[in-house]
């Protein structure tokens, strides 16, 4: 039996889909972070908010959440650091099992990219109400599309030119950011434009 298509085209089940493919993928970063080198989850949240923030964000409690299920399922083994002078690390690394289970996701397809988004899904139905609340969405909608394209330039800035013991590694990060920030600056031309267009439809009702 097909699943039934919304207005959007999307699928019924493909929100309930998005949740599990999302828990999925935190894992397959996680072990793909401590591929590169040993890290503590204090680490891990670091290259979140410092390289991975604008394609995927997670908190403390997903993190450390999911590190003990990967320690569970013995795709992570960890260590105790003493430190003398700060509070000890707890540091984990990749098995043998996670690096199997790394580049087995690696080799597989790459699903279709259905994604929720309340922006858009709110915007969907502004028709419903008025021209000055729609803007106010569009306006925040920009903000945040500027602080991430700042945000992109930063790393840019701050990694892209630096030594790298995996060159190859970095050149897919940087197409990565490539193609992020292409489709940021596509959103912002869309977002500007219809701006403009309310904008200059109040104006004229003022008028």
């Amino acid at each position: 039996m097909h699943e039934q298509l919304d207005a959007t085209g999307i699928e019924e089940n493909s929100i309930t889909n998005n949740d599990t493919s999302s828990r999925n993928t935190l894992r397959y970063i996680m072990l793909g972070l401590l591929w590169a080198h040993p890290m503590s989850g204090y680490d891990i949240k670091q290259a979140f908010d410092r390289a991975l923030a604008s394609y995927w964000n997670a908190g403390n409690s997903q993190i450390y959440t999911t590190l003990k299920s990967m320690s569970q399922a013995g795709l992570v083994k960890s260590e105790v650091i003493v430190q003398t002078t700060r509070p000890n690390r707890k540091v984990y690394q990749l098995t043998a099992s996670g690096e199997a289970e790394l580049i087995h996701w690696l080799m597989e397809p790459v699903p279709e990219r259905f994604t929720k988004d309340e922006f858009l899904t709110k915007l969907f139905f502004c028709g419903e109400t008025s021209d000055e609340n729609a803007l106010g969405h569009l306006r925040e909608h920009r903000e945040s599309l500027l602080k991430q394209l700042a945000h992109m330039e930063w790393v840019r800035l701050e990694y892209a030119d630096r030594p790298s013991r995996r060159p190859r590694l970095l050149e897919f990060q940087m197409l990565v950011r490539e193609y992020k920030e292409a489709q940021l600056k596509a959103d912002l031309g869309v977002t500007e434009r219809a701006i403009a267009r309310l904008q200059e439809r109040l104006e004229s009702h003022e008028g």
